[in-house]
């Protein structure tokens, strides 16, 4: 079988990424301890990932680019600044590996199918694999701010309440975050231990409220901080007011959603109608010889 200069060009190609492949499989299993902590529901085939790290290292890849800048921010939101950056590496180090690992096999079914079509398709399908990562983070963070607005209002009108009743912030504090599983109880839970290891509560709430991209949770943080330093006499009537306003907001979020509902109801009741109109119609036609 002869072979055309298309399939040279590919299946040389193919052989070197092998040889790659191979290469940073043997020298990147320095990094394996990186990876072995990692929930291999959330990072699958993580065995692999020392590859793409050992790839990276090799072309002494900065981290420093406007994407890694924003996908660091992201990491901080859901893991924290202390583990931004090890995850940072870890989503890149996946997405290279996918990448290269999906390059790979789908020249390999180019050369059994010798269709171009394929191959490009496989291609397509292996890169939009790599990006998916790094957009799946996009996803978790809006997820994550819905869930932490629904119950604001919630933790706000509990802390007014607590302080209201004489309780100290830090314990008001303590308290509130044991009143639900969902994302803003556990960032709370999550600065109950950073005052439980000896960080002050000016701090550990800053950290609360960077953790968010919410503008209502950072409003809230940094009122708190400013009623600290102030001594604290004015707390209970200002979470007062905060938990007023975020009961106000929550009913407009929930006005817009009911709203949305109904828009994307609107398509099927056409579809229904015009369904309805056909069944109609097309008998009254057929009647009249039409």
């Amino acid at each position: 079988m002869i072979l055309t200069p298309t399939q040279i060009v590919v299946m040389g190609t193919g052989t070197v990424l092998l040889a790659l492949w191979i290469t940073l499989f043997v020298t990147g299993r320095r990094h394996a301890h990186l990876f072995e902590g990692l929930d291999p529901k959330a990072y699958p085939f993580r065995e692999l990932y020392p590859i793409g790290y050992e790839l990276l290292e090799r072309v002494g890849y900065g981290y420093r680019t406007r994407p890694d800048v924003q996908l660091r921010q992201l990491m901080e939101i859901i893991f924290g600044a202390r583990y931004a950056e090890f995850y940072l590496r870890t989503v890149r180090a996946q997405q290279v590996v996918t990448a290269l690992t999906g390059t790979i096999v789908a020249i390999g079914i180019y050369g059994l199918t010798n269709d171009v079509q394929i191959l490009g398709l496989l291609l397509v399908c292996a890169f939009l694999a790599a990006y998916y990562f790094s957009e799946r983070l996009k996803t978790q963070v809006r997820e994550r701010n819905a869930e932490m607005i629904r119950d604001f209002s919630e933790v706000v009108s509990t802390l007014a309440l607590l302080t209201s009743a004489g309780l100290i912030l830090r314990e008001a504090w303590f308290q509130t975050s044991r009143g639900g599983d969902s994302a803003i109880y556990a960032e709370m839970r999550r600065s109950v231990e950073q005052m439980e290891n000896g960080e002050s509560d000016i701090v550990a709430i800053q950290e609360f409220g960077a953790r968010s991209t919410l503008p209502e949770v950072k409003k809230l943080a940094a009122l708190l901080v400013q009623s600290i330093q102030r001594g604290g006499a004015d707390l209970p009537a200002m979470l007062t007011l905060q938990s007023s306003e975020a009961w106000q907001a929550k009913k407009q979020i929930v006005q817009r959603q009911s709203n949305k509902a109904g828009t994307k109801l609107l398509m099927p009741m056409m579809l229904m109608f015009g369904g309805i109109l056909l069944m109609v119609l097309v008998p009254m036609f057929t009647g009249i010889g039409f």
